[in-house]
């Protein structure tokens, strides 16, 4: 058997213990092509490194698809610091010649370090609110989810993922930007998700019946991701998105997982993510370019 057919097996028996991102599942849906390297003992998976490949002969490169947060190792199993460096070296020495390579890796796996092996390292930040932790807003966002109270805004799962789609997709058209998730993708991603729990599309939605806002996440044991969003520019001003995450925030902390809104280097999204309480984590990302 393949290590590739020994990761599947292994993501369908124990589903609860893989990062959404990195379930094979979730690969098949969002990558062009995908491999995965494994750290076995008494035939049993210890640690991984699933990593995607796109290109041809001459543009050959391990990338992250635009709609998975990590591509990052995973140990199954507990070892010390050192011992993660070590596999991590091992499984890393492993991967195919490639002229680039991108990894993302899980905030728990700071500690690896892969300079020796010539990658480059970069940190990227993102925003986190922990388990149990007390939602602490800002005054503006405070009074945008008092808003949406009074005007009674209800939070449903979509019921017309295109309405969905439309307002996610709106947030890359305002800023002139190449919309990362096409619908096709995303009617992919809403069916496996739905199916295995592994997340939804969620509308906040007026008296009216008219849809203000909606969130795309994924979600797995530990953690809930935001992972897209958008609103109605029509009602701009109805505090629509700001009470549709309190909502989910709320809903992520009584489930005690993470909720993790998937970062940004722009400092007025930044601080609109901080607004809910979140905290600025790191992410270690791992590159290299062979020319």
């Amino acid at each position: 058997m393949t290590a590739k057919k020994k990761y599947i097996a292994f993501c369908n028996q124990h589903a609860d213990i893989i990062p959404v991102f990195l379930r094979a599942i979730w690969l098949d849906a969002v990558a062009e092509k995908w491999n995965v390297i494994l750290q076995e003992e008494d035939n049993e998976i210890k640690a991984a490194l699933p990593y995607c490949t796109k290109g041809n002969i001459l543009t050959n490169r391990i990338y992250l698809p635009d709609v998975s947060f990590y591509q990052s190792i995973i140990f199954l199993q507990h070892y010390t610091a050192k011992q993660q460096q070590a596999i991590s070296e091992n499984l890393f020495r492993q991967l195919p010649h490639t002229l680039k390579s991108y990894f993302k890796f899980l905030p728990e796996y700071s500690n690896i370090d892969l300079h020796a092996l010539k990658y480059k390292s970069e940190v990227y930040p993102t925003y986190c609110i922990k388990k149990k932790s007390e939602i602490s807003l800002s005054t503006n966002h405070a009074r945008n989810v008092q808003k949406g109270v009074k005007n009674q805004y209800i939070i449903s799962e979509s019921k017309n993922i295109s309405i969905s789609y439309a307002l996610l997709a709106s947030t890359f058209i305002r800023q002139n930007l190449q919309i990362k998730l096409s619908f096709e993708l995303y009617k992919k991603l809403q069916h496996i998700t739905q199916k295995n729990g592994m997340g939804k599309t969620l509308d906040c939605i007026d008296q009216r019946n008219n849809v203000l806002a909606s969130i795309l996440i994924v979600e797995d044991a530990k953690c809930v991701y935001y992972l897209y969003g958008g609103y109605d520019t029509s009602f701009k001003n109805s505090g629509a998105m700001t009470f549709l995450l309190h909502y989910i925030i709320q809903d992520t902390i009584q489930r005690n997982k993470i909720f993790n809104f998937c970062g940004s280097s722009k400092k007025s999204i930044a601080n609109f993510f901080e607004g809910f309480g979140a905290k600025k984590t790191s992410i270690p990302i791992w590159k290299k370019t062979i020319y």
